[in-house]
C-alpha cells in the first residue's frame, strides 16, 4: 500500500488577562488584589482496561485453510488468520472479506476457549471488504455494542482490539485517537472509501477486529495499516471501515435489505 503522510504544525497561543489599579492620591489607602479564580477544565481519562472488559467477551479469533492456483497450475494450501465481532448470541460473526478469501475452511477461538469451533461463510462484499460467517452450534454468544460511527470526531480516543501476528496468549489491545475521516486507499482487493483513520497500531492479524470509543462501543472494523517501503515512511497509519456503513451491508448479507 502506498501512503503519503502530510504532516500539519499548528500553533497555539496563549491568551493574556491585565487588569489596571487606579490610586487615589487624595488619601494613602491599601490596595488587595483578588486572585484570579482558575478555570476549571472536564477532564476525562480514557480506562482502556475497563473498555477491554466490556468489548473483549465479543472478540473472537478466525483461522482459515486457504486454496490458490500456484505455478504452473498447481493448488497450493495455506493458513490465515484475523479477528471477528460476535453480532449476535447464536454465532454471527462480522469481518473482514479479505480474512476468509480462498479459505476452503473456517474456524473461530471464542473468548474463554482454546479449542475451535467450525465456521462458515453466509456471504461476502468484497468490494468494500466485509463478511458474514456463523459459528456453528453455538448459543449465549455476547454480542458487540454497536455504536454510531457518524457521531466519530477526529481527537476522539480509539481502542484497537485484535488477534495481532496470530500471537498465543489472547489479543492485543492498543489506543490512540481517531485521526481522520473519509480516508481512501489502495489495497490488493482494490479501492476502499470513507474510511476511519486512526493511531492505534494496526497489525497483520488485527483484520476484522473492532475500533472502540471510550465507552466500549464499536465504531469501525479494523481493515489495513499503511507500512514503510522504500522511499515512502508510515507510523502510526491505520484504516478502519465505519461501523455503520458495515452493518448496512451485514443487512444485505443477511437478506434483510
Amino acid at each position: 500500500m502506498a501512503a503519503v503522510v502530510a504532516a500539519a504544525l499548528v500553533g497555539g497561543g496563549a491568551g493574556y488577562a491585565g487588569a489596571t489599579l487606579a490610586e487615589d492620591t487624595s488619601s494613602p489607602t491599601a490596595t488587595t488584589v483578588a486572585a484570579a479564580q482558575p478555570l476549571a477544565y472536564a477532564a476525562t481519562t480514557l480506562d482502556v482496561a475497563s473498555v477491554l472488559k466490556k468489548v473483549e467477551p465479543s472478540v473472537v479469533t478466525i483461522k482459515t485453510t486457504i486454496s490458490v492456483q500456484g505455478q504452473f497450475g498447481r493448488t497450493q494450501t495455506g493458513e490465515a488468520a484475523g479477528t471477528g465481532i460476535v453480532l449476535t448470541a447464536d454465532g454471527e460473526i462480522l469481518t473482514n472479506a479479505h480474512v476468509v478469501a480462498d479459505a476452503t475452511s473456517i474456524t473461530v477461538t471464542l473468548n474463554g476457549e482454546t479449542t475451535a469451533r467450525t465456521a462458515t461463510l453466509v456471504g461476502t462484499d468484497t468490494t468494500d471488504d466485509v463478511a458474514l460467517i456463523k459459528v456453528d452450534g453455538v448459543t449465549g454468544l455476547t454480542p458487540a455494542t454497536i455504536g454510531n460511527s457518524d457521531a466519530v470526531a477526529v481527537g476522539d480516543d480509539a481502542v484497537a482490539i485484535g488477534n495481532a501476528l496470530n500471537l498465543d496468549g489472547g489479543v492485543t489491545v492498543t489506543r490512540g485517537i481517531i485521526s481522520a475521516l473519509g480516508r481512501s486507499i489502495e489495497v490488493e482487493a482494490g479501492h476502499l472509501t470513507n474510511l476511519i483513520q486512526t493511531d492505534a497500531a494496526i497489525s497483520s492479524g488485527n483484520s476484522g477486529g473492532p475500533l472502540v470509543d471510550a465507552s466500549g462501543e464499536i465504531v469501525g472494523m479494523n481493515s489495513a495499516g499503511a507500512t514503510s517501503s522504500a522511499s515512502v515512511t508510515a507510523e502510526n497509519i491505520g484504516f478502519a471501515i465505519p461501523i455503520n456503513q458495515a452493518m448496512k451491508i451485514v443487512a444485505q448479507l443477511r437478506g434483510d435489505a
